[in-house]
């Protein structure tokens, strides 16, 4: 075919391209509706927030006076340190 069987064949490629491209703006939009619909129901993403509950006073408090390490009170209370130390922040937040 030569030339024109190089010309068919970017042609082709093109129109698989744009078939492609167009599946991919109809899944976004139905993802984006579908994601609205659940948030109007109530529905809430992201993993479940760990709150601050009397065991994590209770280490908070034992960590305040020098008793146990951060580190110690972070494997206690079996949460990672930046999660250990945002809930830290929001309970002195509550404190004062």
């Amino acid at each position: 075919m030569g030339d024109f069987g190089k010309v068919v064949e970017d042609q082709f490629f093109s129109l698989l391209a744009y078939v492609a491209e167009q599946e991919r703006k109809k899944k976004r939009q139905r993802q984006t509706e579908g994601i609205e619909v659940a948030k109007a129901d109530g529905v809430k993403f992201g993993r479940p927030r760990l709150e601050i509950d009397g065991a994590f006073v209770r280490v908070y408090q034992e960590r305040k006076s020098g008793v146990i390490t951060a580190t110690l009170a972070m494997k206690q209370l079996d949460m990672k340190h930046r999660t250990f130390y945002r809930r830290v922040k929001e309970y002195e937040e509550v404190l004062s």
